[in-house]
């Protein structure tokens, strides 16, 4: 695995933004797992299960734009071991997708 055997999940609808935050990832030597999120049979959403990929990672890039209250209220609920963190996109000069990270979502203890 990648750094510290750092394994990431990022979650976000559109494909392209999906991938390039993977590949951002995967050049700092993270193992990377990508997720569509909420919006296709999501153990979250509607009944509130824990999530194997979240219990599998370190960290979790969630694209702001499939965030609502009430699922992270469920990410939460779920106490995932993966510290969980909302983030924007923006553009690369090159025209590729990075992430920004903007505030965490789930800082598990220990």
């Amino acid at each position: 695995m990648g750094i510290l055997g750092a394994r990431a999940v990022v979650v976000a609808r559109d494909p392209e933004i999906r991938d390039d935050w993977a590949r951002a990832l995967q050049a700092t030597g993270m193992d990377v797992i990508r997720c569509v999120g909420p919006t296709i049979a999501c153990v979250l959403d509607p009944i509130g299960g824990r999530c194997p990929l979240l219990d599998d990672a370190g960290i979790a890039l969630y694209h702001e734009a499939v965030l609502s209250g009430s699922f992270i209220d469920r990410v939460r609920a779920a106490h995932p071991r993966a510290m969980v963190i909302a983030t924007r996109d923006r553009h690369r000069a090159d025209g590729d997708h990075e992430p920004v990270m903007s505030h965490v979502i789930v800082s598990p203890s220990g």
